[in-house]
């Protein structure tokens, strides 16, 4: 499932996105309200989570604009306003849910896990090649039935190779969804946790290499 998350407090924004990451959630973290309006204006996606009080464009405004022209994103809006007729008001807007600042993070995937089932995209089981075992769902990964134990950025590559189902993902992509943060040697930073991954497997052959592309799981 795809999630946006947009809110300008930068620490809770990366927190949250990373955690949606390592749960499998194919999440990107915008921090101002203009930007939220051109990422969604170029791409789909299934989850907003929105803040209200945004600098450039007020999430009120971006919730009044999506379902103006009826984009079927689910909105969860995120606030510290928690009277009533704030809530009213949100939800009045199109939100599809509300939640009070300050909140626990548990709660939050709660919620974006209820949305994943109500889309039908929950997760299928599993990811099983050779000896090699993933399931994500609970965190448990093995190969040949012994457990292997990953850093939370060589977990969530590995998981977008997986739920990528055989397709190329680029290094840019990899290191803009798990780093997000720019750097002069993301290619060899990608290169060094695919090589990582390679060695805690033990099994070279099944992250492939995809030269000028990036990497698979075929």
């Amino acid at each position: 499932m795809r999630v946006l998350v947009v809110e300008d407090n930068v620490n809770l924004a990366d927190v949250v996105g990373m955690g949606l990451r390592m749960k499998g959630f194919d999440t990107t973290v915008i921090y101002d309200g203009r930007d939220a309006i051109d990422e969604l204006d170029d791409s789909r996606w299934d989850l907003l989570i929105l803040d209200r009080d945004l600098p450039g464009v007020h999430g009120d405004e971006i919730c009044r604009r999506l379902r103006a022209r009826h984009d079927p994103v689910h909105i969860l809006m995120l606030t510290a306003a928690s009277r009533t007729n704030d809530i009213v008001q949100g939800l009045g807007l199109g939100a599809d849910d509300y939640l009070t600042k300050p909140f626990a993070y548990a709660e939050l995937l709660a919620r974006v896990e209820a949305v994943q089932r109500r889309l039908g995209l929950a997760d299928t089981g599993p990811f099983v090649r050779g000896g090699f075992r993933a399931d994500f769902h609970t965190g448990d990964i093995s190969m040949n039935g012994e457990p292997l134990r990953f850093g939370q950025r060589e977990l969530a590559v590995l998981r977008m190779l997986v739920e990528a189902h055989g397709a190329v993902v680029g290094v840019d992509r990899l290191y803009d969804e798990v780093w997000q943060d720019d750097h002069a040697h993301a290619k060899s930073i990608v290169k060094s946790t695919v090589y990582t991954l390679r060695s805690k497997i033990g099994d070279p052959n099944l992250i492939e290499t995809v030269p000028g592309q990036g990497y698979r799981i075929p």
